[in-house]
């Protein structure tokens, strides 16, 4: 199970946007890659970048026909506002903080689902938080060492001062 699949679960249940006087969650997994390809679209336009003939993935759009170092100029000059915003998609269109925001949140959504337990809890990954079960150990977490989940971490250990450490101890006062 790829980190794709927790960018767009995440772009999809995590993003809220500010609708009059409530927030709404808005899945916004397809109008980003509606976004990507469109910004890749208009790089390819003005000469930025070169697209390959074929798209790197099955059915993808313009943003996949990239080279690496192409998608991330594209997500630079996303970030950086350097596009004409007007051709973007809705929600994006001319949402320059919304843009900044989502952009961003790619960056961090692709470290959470990397480094997170998300990918093993796998056929339970959907359910509710209290409803998923760790299906088996996470291959990143033995890359890096991880111990796995202790159940107690969130658990009271006790105070680490006690109160005659922290007045002063048992100093003789005058």
């Amino acid at each position: 199970m790829g980190v794709y699949a927790y960018i767009i679960y995440a772009l999809d249940h995590n993003i809220q946007i500010q609708r009059q006087l409530y927030q709404p969650i808005v899945p916004l997994a397809h109008p980003t890659a509606v976004m990507l390809d469109s910004a890749a679209t208009q790089l390819v336009n003005n000469r930025q970048v070169q697209a390959f003939s074929q798209s790197l993935f099955l059915n993808g759009g313009m943003f996949s026909h990239l080279s690496r170092e192409d998608r991330i100029r594209t997500l630079s000059a996303l970030d950086n506002l350097s596009l004409d915003l007007y051709l973007l998609p809705s929600p994006f269109q001319n949402n320059a903080g919304l843009i900044k925001f989502v952009v961003d949140a790619l960056n961090r959504f692709a470290m959470f689902g990397y480094y997170s337990e998300w990918p093993a809890y796998g056929t339970t990954r959907l359910n509710q938080p209290n409803n998923r079960k760790l299906e088996y150990f996470p291959l990143t977490w033995q890359k890096i060492g991880y111990p796995g989940v202790s159940f107690g971490y969130r658990a009271f250990r006790g105070f680490l001062f006690t109160m005659d450490e922290v007045e002063g101890g048992n100093e003789n006062r005058s």
